[in-house]
This record gives C-alpha cells, structure tokens and sequence, in this order.
C-alpha cells in the first residue's frame, strides 16, 4: 500500500547574537502547514528550530529515505534562511553553492567555532543535499511521487548598491526577508572543501522541485493579519485547501498562476524544476 508522508523542517528562532541570523517565521510555516497535510493523510513528521540544527536535518532525511516504500508520495519543507557558499568543487558556473542555513550554522567567517573562523560546517550545501534527496526518490520507484518546497532564499544582489536602488522601492519592502547575497567562504579546514561533485539525478519517479524566488531575487514573507508566513509556504498552504495533486501543483507554478495568489511581492517570482 502506497502511504503519503511529508518532512516539515521549519527554523524562526536563530540566535542572531550567537550565530547571526535574524528571527524569521520559518517555524510558523510548519505550523501552518502540518494540520492541513494531515487531513489530506499524510504522516507528517517535523524538525523545528534547536532540533532542525545540521545533524539533526540531515538524520531526519535519512529516515525518512529509510521509511518510505515503492508508490509513495512524499512532500518534503525546508522554511529558513538561506545563503550562497563560495563553490570548493569546481561544479558551479556562477560560481557559489546553494545552502540552506540550518539552526547551528553562523553567517560569516567573522564568528568563532572552538576558537577558530567558522568554515561553514554546519551549513547545508546543495551537493550534500542531493545525494539525501536521491535515497528517498530512489525508494519510490516509477510510480512515486516527490515534491520538495525551498522557502529560502538563495539570491543575490537584491539588496546591493544600485541592483537596489533602481529596482526596488524602500516603502514597499515587507518587514522580514529571508536569507542574504553575502557569500560564505569556507575555510581552508573546512568538510565542504572535500565534497565531491554529486551525481545527476537518474531517471525515477516525477520529482518536482520549487524554490519561493529566482536566484536573483530575495524571498520575502507574506503579512496575514499579525502574522508572517513563508510568501512559499503559504502559497501552497492555499493550494492544499483545493487539493494534494502534485501534477496540478507543478502546472501551477510553470504557468505562474500564483501571480494571482496575492502570496508574493511584485518583484519575486517562484522557480520549478521537475525532473523525470
């Protein structure tokens, strides 16, 4: 018997004096999402701010790769900051890593790990992410189905210089963005310097993969009332309450029908990749 599972990871409470990264609302997503996937059937699984801390993200994809069987359908959330890492592989044309910044992971070189410059060790890199998100496609066969949500933001430029200036209005920036253009260097130390290139995804199930802006964006939340929610997060919060279809989701966003949800500014645009 196929059985629908989701994998919420959701951090708002950083510690901006320890590690340097504002508080969010990524933890509100999670909680905004869970009930409604649970009366859709899925089993519906959590890793929440001082628990979403690096080891404990990465054990969480491990057993959910673990637990799921061929003709599941899986929707996996990453709600947090996020952040370009200067690419150590050779693997990367613009030169950087993707990352999403788990709980225990510091904004720059500028803090000390154990009195030493942090190297981005506890950050977690897209080529380490792919292998992880490769064993639980794998486990699902031709029949699966995956669709992972990034309500992060990965950009850069948006807040520099004259990028800023001639783009954006200050009065219509929301209060809380997500994620920042500055790059992480890691150090000379660092694991992320031995990381091998990962390999291309083989052909499986339909694998659909949505990230809340293009890279040369910022993400910023969605005011509801008093409240803020991942501008992503909350989009498909809506989409759940018409229906759990993936292929339905994916048209969604190719056709860019969330223009019309009222979930993004003007000047962020979600971005789907699907593989096959």
């Amino acid at each position: 018997m196929a059985t629908k599972r989701a994998l919420l990871i959701g951090i708002g409470d950083y510690d901006a004096v320890h590690t340097g990264w504002n508080a969010i609302h990524g933890d509100d997503d999670v909680a905004l999402l869970a009930p409604v996937l649970e009366k859709h059937g899925f089993k519906v699984p959590s890793v929440v701010n001082e628990k979403a801390v690096k080891t404990g993200i990465v054990a969480a994809l491990k057993k959910l790769a673990k637990e799921c069987g061929a003709g599941d359908k899986v929707y996996i959330h990453f709600s947090g900051h996020g952040q370009p890492v200067v690419d150590c592989n050779g693997d990367e044309k613009r030169g950087y890593d993707e990352a999403f910044v788990p709980y225990d992971a510091y904004k720059s070189e500028r803090f000390t790990v154990k009195e030493r410059p942090y190297g981005g060790e506890n950050h977690l890199v897209d080529d380490e992410l792919a292998p992880l998100i490769e064993a639980v496609r794998g486990k699902l066969g031709s029949g699966g189905e995956l669709f992972i949500a990034f309500d992060a933001c990965y950009s850069r430029g948006l807040e520099r210089g004259e990028e800023l200036d001639d783009t954006l209005d200050m009065d219509e920036l929301p209060e809380f963005m997500r994620g920042t253009a500055d790059y992480l260097k890691p150090s000379d130390r660092s694991h992320l310097r031995s990381i091998p290139v990962p390999e291309k995804f083989k052909p499986g199930c339909v694998m659909a993969v949505v990230s809340a802006c293009h890279e040369n964006e910022r993400n910023f939340e969605h005011r509801v009332g008093n409240r803020y929610y991942g501008s992503l997060s909350y989009c498909i919060y809506k989409l759940l309450h018409k229906n759990d279809d993936f292929n339905s989701w994916i048209k969604y966003f190719q056709t860019k029908a969330y223009d019309a949800s009222g979930c993004f500014v003007r000047f962020q645009h979600p971005e789907i990749t699907v593989y096959k």
